[in-house]
């Protein structure tokens, strides 16, 4: 008997466990970008924006003019210091978050022209093949079904309570009421 093929976590949503309180990500929420059991996986943190922030202060070039607006988020503590372009959109039809990543400068702008919106993020989160599986064994994430709100949601912390109460299980949506200091409960 062989086992059953890995269950692909592409597109998916992870939202850091509590207990990961004090981590780098603490209450983030993770988009899958690419999951497998050869190469690892790949995600961007979606509610960590830069403080006002946008690409074109980081890339004051005319090259970069027409995205001068794009918000910049922190994906991850993977590279920090290079910059990405995803394009994001919530698929109402099949009820999924599609992106396309990584974008070049016209691939960018195309994607805006069609309606996409474009975020640029610093660096990524990562993990080597099998990693990922072994964190949520140990609880240390939570797998979520991607939400139109992962786009039009809160920002930061918000988002992930937000995300942690909108779905029918009750004991996520308490998860999402715990103090950022469970002491001062």
């Amino acid at each position: 008997m062989t086992d059953p093929a890995p269950l692909s976590l592409n597109g998916m949503l992870l939202l850091a466990d509590p207990r990961l309180r004090g981590s780098v990500f603490e209450r983030s929420v993770i988009l899958i970008t690419a999951h497998g059991s050869v190469d690892g996986t790949h995600g961007l943190v979606l509610n960590q924006p830069t403080e006002d922030v946008a690409l074109g202060q980081l890339l004051p070039s005319p090259d970069f003019k027409a995205l001068a607006d794009v918000p910049v988020y922190q994906g991850g503590p993977v590279t920090p210091n290079e910059l990405v372009l995803v394009a994001l959109r919530w698929n109402e039809a099949e009820a999924r978050l599609d992106y396309q990543t990584p974008l070049g400068i016209a691939g960018a702008v195309k994607a805006r022209s069609e309606g996409w919106e474009v975020r640029a993020f610093t660096g990524y989160t990562g993990w080597t093949a099998c990693q990922l599986e072994r964190e949520l064994e140990e609880s240390s994430w939570i797998v979520i079904r991607p939400l139109a709100m992962a786009l039009q949601g809160a920002e930061g912390p918000g988002l992930w309570a937000q995300i942690l109460r909108s779905g029918d299980n009750p004991m996520l949506a308490l998860m999402a009421e715990i103090p950022d200091d469970p002491a001062l409960n």
